[in-house]
């Protein structure tokens, strides 16, 4: 049975940080001179807002989620399970990108990784369509997806992991938010052992 890291005074076994509304527990999986592999399991408290929607028109989100430790950092492999709700039923149909990234998506886009929003939306996991956005229920929606991205992160790069989500909205009223329901995400990574990367 895996034990959650306890990080220690003297630093030696170091972890990320969890974002706001977001629940991190860690799992170092095995270790030696070529890395330490970890399992992060991140579940995001439902009702999070990513960010709200604008009625018929182009709108990019995202929410900080997750930091990693400094350092040289192998992402193998994200595991993600995710339900959205919009609270405003004219919106139950949209169908969003979904994606989680180095950086925040924002702006008027409606897909993630283009041009506007840039890969680094979506470089770690994704984009996946969500079936809809009232999915309070079962978190089914947006589905149960693995992707193994082999993403290299320098030492000196960007540590920060994103949830993102793009859509071009329904014809709605107002601009309410869209929120997590249910939101898990399993992050198997490796940190390395090199200095200065």
């Amino acid at each position: 049975m895996l034990e959650p890291i306890v990080q220690h005074s003297s630093g030696s076994l170091v972890v990320g940080t969890a974002g706001s509304g977001v629940t991190a527990l860690e799992y170092k999986l095995a270790g030696n001179d070529q890395g330490t592999v970890r399992m992060t399991n991140l579940s995001i408290d439902t009702d999070t807002v990513i960010g709200a929607v604008v009625d018929t028109a182009a709108v990019a989100r995202g929410i900080l989620i997750y930091t990693f430790p400094a350092g040289q950092i192998i992402v193998k492999r994200v595991y993600g399970d995710l339900g959205l709700d919009v609270d405003e039923t004219n919106y139950d149909e949209d169908t969003p990108e979904i994606g989680l990234g180095t950086a925040v998506a924002s702006g008027a886009n409606a897909t993630l990784g283009d041009a506007a929003t840039g890969i680094e939306a979506e470089n770690l996991w994704g984009p996946h369509v969500a079936a809809g956005c009232d999915t309070k229920a079962t978190a089914a929606d947006a589905g149960q997806f693995i992707s193994v991205p082999e993403f290299i992160m320098a030492g000196a790069g960007d540590h920060t992991v994103y949830l993102n989500i793009a859509d071009t909205w329904a014809n709605g009223t107002g601009t309410p938010n869209v929120t997590v329901e249910n939101g898990r995400f399993i992050i198997e990574w490796i940190l390395l052992p090199i200095e200065g990367v």
